[in-house]
């Protein structure tokens, strides 16, 4: 299992309106590319992380599922409306794509 998470960092005073715009997007780009509403989680900064830190996270099966859904969010018309909704609301540059791969924490033979 692997998790893909994007962060990013929002204009002083836009975080809520930018989550608002990640759960819109979620529902018209990310359940079409095939992200399951339980494997998408978005979370703001609040106790030793910037109040405009925003991180959006998907976990996948294997990373050809990710490159597929990637493939396909580049060909949603929708995707390019988020992206300009969302330009006034991040700061440029500061976002990017991290890609996780999920250890297990049970022992090994459980």
């Amino acid at each position: 299992m692997f998790i893909a998470r994007w962060q990013l960092s929002t204009r002083f005073g836009k975080t809520d309106e930018c989550v608002a715009v990640l759960r819109k997007w979620e529902i018209d780009v990310g359940q079409r590319i095939g992200w399951r509403p339980g494997s998408v989680r978005i979370a703001s900064g609040l106790i030793g992380a910037r109040e405009t830190d925003i991180e959006f996270e998907t976990r996948v099966d294997n990373l050809a599922d990710l490159e597929s859904s990637w493939s396909d969010m580049a060909q949603n018309p929708h995707h390019k409306d988020y992206l300009k909704k969302l330009e006034p609301l991040i700061v440029d540059g500061g976002s990017r794509w991290i890609v996780l791969r999920e250890a297990d924490v049970r022992a090994q033979g459980d």
